[in-house]
């Protein structure tokens, strides 16, 4: 389970709505001028708050599972939940503009980006949740899969010990991102290179979650 738990938060991860959004507002935070004290209290609020919200989403979800007694339920539905969102993905390569996207909704964005113009840690705090609560339809597949594995195998205190560690996973490209954005230069050059390469992503991501998702069905159901 602890390897099952770092692969698929890592995979997890590696959501290019959430990335795509914390390179747009390092880069405006650089453009205001802001110091390194002030970019890193607002990063810190930004994480954070997208991890202490999946978190307890999980925590939510897992005391359902244990007292309603339906992990395996939990994991089918993840299942395929991991398998649409794949097949999704990979459409969204091939027809970026047709329906039934896995992009986060217009207003959405522009109700982010509103908060994230205040540029102020109770403001990133705000945009992390809005972040994490628009995007949890796509990252939300592999997570609902995870927790109902976790029923099956673990105690509610392992789970949720294992839950910590599948959030640090969860997070840890946006403290890598971070650290690599140390000045204004490295982070337009990764916003650049993520807008350039965000359907590829999305593409790699979409392979990898079908497979993922299949092999949920073939071992764990």
């Amino acid at each position: 389970m602890l390897g099952l738990v770092i692969v698929n938060g890592l995979i997890d991860s590696f959501n290019p709505c959430a990335i795509g959004i914390f390179l747009i507002f390092l880069s405006m935070l650089f453009m205001l001028k802001k110091d390194k004290k002030h970019i890193f209290k607002i990063s810190l609020a930004y994480i954070l708050s997208i991890y202490i919200l999946y978190l307890l989403i999980g925590l939510g979800l897992i005391k359902v599972i244990f007292f309603l007694g339906i992990p395996h339920l939990i994991t089918f539905i993840g299942a395929v939940i991991i398998v649409l969102v794949g097949v999704l993905s990979i459409k969204d390569y091939f027809f970026p503009n047709s329906m039934f996207s896995t992009k986060i909704p217009y207003s959405a964005r522009q109700l982010i980006l509103k908060w994230a113009y205040k540029a102020s840690w109770p403001a990133a705090a705000v945009m992390g949740v809005l972040v994490g609560i628009s995007g949890f339809p796509c990252a939300g597949g592999i997570y609902v899969a995870t927790l109902g594995l976790l029923s099956q195998k673990s105690t509610f205190i392992q789970g949720f010990f294992y839950l910590l560690l599948y959030n640090l996973m969860f997070v840890m490209p946006l403290i890598v991102i971070y650290a690599a954005t140390a000045n204004q230069k490295v982070a337009m050059k990764m916003l650049d290179w993520q807008e350039r390469e965000k359907n590829h992503m999305k593409l790699i991501m979409g392979l990898i979650m079908t497979i993922l998702g299949v092999i949920i069905f073939k071992w764990y159901i």
